[in-house]
């Protein structure tokens, strides 16, 4: 498991083999080519509990989810956990 918080507070905890999938390597190229299944892609790295918590993070006071802060906080949870990821095989076992 890889765990981390986001700048903006947003606390995640993915399961590093979902990320190592080559079926969820696939959903993120489908994303990359098609926005609609973005978040298929999310739930399948968060998981359903916490792609609605993230949405509650970003969600505005009126009420919407913006895109583009989704994606700030996804490429900084790869980049936490791919940091999580170096830090864990450089530690002594």
């Amino acid at each position: 498991m890889r765990s981390g918080t986001t700048s903006s507070g947003f606390k995640f905890e993915i399961d590093e083999q979902d990320l190592n999938d080559m079926e969820f390597i696939e959903l993120m190229a489908d994303a990359e080519e098609n926005p609609l299944k973005y978040p298929k892609m999310l739930e399948r790295m968060l998981g359903k509990e916490q792609k609605k918590k993230l949405y509650d993070h970003v969600r505005t006071k009126e009420g919407q989810v913006p895109p583009d802060a989704i994606d700030k906080e996804v490429e900084e949870i790869f980049i936490l956990a791919g940091e999580d990821a170096k830090n864990s095989e450089s530690s002594p076992a």
